[in-house]
């Protein structure tokens, strides 16, 4: 039955609004939001690639070896495609002066993870419904981590959505020889955002193997040269090498540098549990439980359910679709429980996951509210909006700061400070401290870290660039500075001995975030003036005529 045409108007318009609405959430106030100790890499590997960019064309200059390595030696260590986003930024900011220059980082990540939401949107309502696909697409929005990754100019975010554009595309080219060809572009700019983007082709594999088994033995070849896979290996790779010109030259021995730099990763400490691990890593369940009590706790709910409740023998005629999100979630944390790959930062380091996880959590809502009975047909979808309450309140009560969630299970900040979790990370300059200063300081002072603030000097750069730090504040390391500021970070070994050097201060400004303390600020004290005591002065002695009357 055809639908009326007001309904297809909306249906159609739905996932741009929802799309729009998550842009608007993301870019609102994102001055606001904490630079990140990663900024000092790739926000300044932004400025570069964009200057590249800008002066390449003087001369002709883009394939020049020593105009490339002037421009693209900083950070390269990791690929281009994340810091090519936040390089359109900045450019935009630099010759039309959009935005401000720590913001204009971060506009190309949060524009990508609006087109992600309509990637979502559309999987689900081809998959399983209309409605599934308004929820998943909620469920998406409200993750708060997610949330926090996609306002930041960091690389895990961008490979999350790639790897999830990369297997909606694979899905798609099933039944669309238009999507097939495209799935070659996807995993290509997937592979140009991160190195865990590779194990995103293991899903991919199984799910094909699974539905096209029958195939495989009658048809092998015909059947193994997909077009999906055809494009892989037509366009991938050659994406990867074209959007990272630092491998234009000496090509084999920068390659085996990027390979070998991750695969002899530096040990970054992480806080779980009440101990410090680095090497070796955290145990093995830990990106499970990092996932779980980081994740509010009616999505994950709704996920279970989603799996739980899913109408599975229909799911052969749509080319299995969660049995794809099955297997890509699956693999999205296995790696990193199951392989010895470092582990830190809470849940940053799979971001992949969470588009799938989301998923399924708008199929579990879907199909627990369509078997709501004692609900009348057609208010049966009505509560929906209730699922999202918590998240909300919360995000509202954490302000900017989504890296210090964590979820109703464990008692939201507070009690993962009870349990022994990161109550946050990356040595943030938040938006509150810097406000902090700009009231406080009337004159140039130096101001120190600790217990880790050789982030500092950049972070503070930027936002006094920026404008929203005052020029009088600038970083020393002198731990004498009129002002000094604790980060309390568990991950570093000597933070417990700092904290209890200077219980004994009082401060003068404590960031706090529901009841938890993130930083604290105290002023060095200054001596009184001395004042020289009085000597004693001979008093000259009066003479007093004795008169009698």
């Amino acid at each position: 039955m055809r639908r009326p045409l007001f309904w297809r108007i909306v249906m159609a318009l739905t996932p741009l609004l929802l799309a729009g609405f998550y842009l608007f959430l993301l870019t609102y106030q994102a001055e606001r939001v904490a630079i990140t100790d990663d900024a000092r890499f790739y926000m300044e590997a932004a400025k570069d690639y964009g200057d590249y960019l800008d002066n390449g064309w003087k001369g002709n200059k883009y394939f020049d070896k020593n105009f490339i390595d002037r421009y693209w030696r900083n950070n390269h260590e990791h690929p281009s495609f994340a810091k090519l986003l936040m390089a359109g930024g900045y450019l935009i900011h630099k010759k039309f002066g959009f935005w401000r220059e720590s913001v204009s980082y971060r506009v190309g990540i949060s524009f990508l993870a609006a087109v992600t939401l309509l990637f979502l949107f559309s999987f689900v309502r081809r998959a399983v419904s209309f409605r599934a696909a308004v929820f998943a697409s909620l469920f998406f929005i409200f993750l708060p981590r997610t949330f926090f990754h996609a306002r930041v100019a960091t690389l895990d975010f961008t490979v999350g959505a790639t790897c999830f554009s990369f297997v909606y595309c694979y899905w798609r080219g099933l039944t669309s020889r238009f999507w097939a060809w495209m799935t070659g572009i996807a995993f290509g700019l997937a592979l140009a955002s991160k190195l865990n983007a590779p194990f995103m082709v293991l899903p991919v594999l199984v799910h094909y193997c699974i539905i096209k088994w029958d195939d495989l033995k009658r048809r092998p070849i015909r059947t193994i040269f997909a077009p999906q896979f055809v494009s892989m290996l037509l366009f991938s790779l050659p994406l990867f090498f074209a959007l990272w010109p630092w491998l234009w030259h000496d090509t084999a021995a920068r390659f085996k540098e990027y390979v070998l730099f991750h695969l002899n990763h530096y040990g970054i400490g992480m806080y779980y549990l009440g101990q410090i691990y680095s090497t070796p890593r955290p145990p093995w369940s830990a990106p499970f439980v990092m996932m779980v009590v980081t994740t509010p706790l009616l999505t994950v709910l709704c996920a279970v359910l989603g799996f739980m409740l899913y109408r599975w023998r229909g799911d052969v005629r749509r080319e299995r679709p969660m049995l794809l999100v099955a297997l890509s979630a699956f693999v999205a944390v296995g790696t990193l429980m199951f392989l010895p790959a470092p582990f830190y930062s809470g849940v940053k380091l799979f971001q992949p996951l969470f588009p799938f996880l989301a998923v399924a959590a708008g199929v579990g809502l879907w199909r627990v509210l369509d078997r709501a009975t004692i609900l009348p047909a057609r208010w049966r979808f009505a509560p929906f909006g209730v699922v999202f309450i918590p998240v909300i309140l919360s995000m509202i009560d954490l302000k900017h700061d989504n890296l210090s969630y964590y979820s109703e299970l464990i008692g939201g900040t507070k009690g993962a400070a009870r349990f022994g979790f990161e109550t946050h990370y990356y040595d943030l300059f938040y938006y509150d401290l810097a406000e902090y200063f700009n009231r406080e300081l009337k004159t140039f002072s130096p101001v120190a870290f600790d217990p880790n603030g050789k982030e500092y000097p950049f972070t503070s750069g930027i936002l006094k660039r920026s404008k929203l730090l005052t020029p009088k504040f600038y970083y020393a390391d002198n731990k004498d500075s009129p002002y000094f500021v604790l980060t309390h970070e568990y991950r570093w070994r000597e933070y417990p001995d700092l904290l209890r050097k200077h219980k004994w201060r009082k401060p003068v400004y404590v960031l706090k975030r529901q009841g938890v303390p993130l930083l604290t600020v105290y002023k060095k004290e200054e001596s009184p003036i001395p004042v020289r005591p009085l000597l004693p002065v001979k008093m000259p002695q009066l003479k007093i005529d004795d008169q009698r009357n």
